[in-house]
């Protein structure tokens, strides 16, 4: 779990950079793209905690 957890985050880090470089790696979401790195990274935090507590 905590493996998926940590690709989630760096993947929200790499969507968030790009953004900024005028990339959008998550365009397939529509508007929901602007949004996609906080949400990515929220999950892969949910699950790096959860892998730290068993």
């Amino acid at each position: 779990m905590q493996i998926l957890g940590y690709i989630l985050i760096i993947f929200a880090v790499a969507d968030f950079g790009s953004s900024y470089a005028g990339y959008n790696l998550t365009s397939f979401l529509g508007e929901a793209s602007r949004f996609s790195p906080i949400v990515i990274g929220l999950i892969g935090g949910a699950l790096v905690n959860l892998g730290q507590k068993k």
